[in-house]
């Protein structure tokens, strides 16, 4: 019978779980306020993303109102501890390969006020975030390259 050294088997688990994505509800202030994230078609808000851990790197964004005002910033991301603790412990480079960097579930965008609000579970208070000149500057860049430079 061969014998597979437990620090294996635990690489191989992290590795199928860190490549995993996190489920994103994302709503718009105010109402039909359209969203587009790096890589992925401008709809119209409220609707779900299935966005994949990160390890480096960031989801910029861009959040239109109806009356053509913008948003530009990066999506906040939380620290998943348990996924960096267990990478290092069984196999460290499963960090940069999976990403402990995950979304958050609860996105809400508010144009009018140049700001984005954020949870980890429904009941919780919104935190808030307000992208930095050089965060918004650096999306509109990304977001509006040309199609062979992003």
């Amino acid at each position: 019978m061969i014998q597979i050294p437990t620090r294996i088997v635990g690489a191989l688990v992290l590795a199928c779980c860190t490549a995993c994505s996190t489920v994103s509800h994302l709503e718009g202030i105010p109402p039909g306020t359209t969203l587009s994230i790096k890589g992925i078609t401008a709809t119209e808000l409220p609707r779900t993303e299935d966005l994949r851990s990160k390890s480096v790197g960031n989801y910029e964004f861009v959040a239109t109102a109806p009356d053509g005002q913008k948003l530009y910033g990066l999506l906040p991301l939380n620290v998943n501890g348990g996924t960096m603790a267990a990478s290092i412990l069984f196999f460290a480079p499963a960090l940069f390969i999976g990403g402990f960097r995950d979304t958050f579930p609860f996105y809400q965008v508010d144009v009018d006020k140049q700001e984005l609000r954020f949870k980890s579970i429904d009941t919780e208070a919104w935190r808030t975030y307000k992208p930095t000149a050089a965060e918004s500057q650096r999306a509109k860049e990304v977001l509006e390259a040309p199609a062979g430079q992003r």
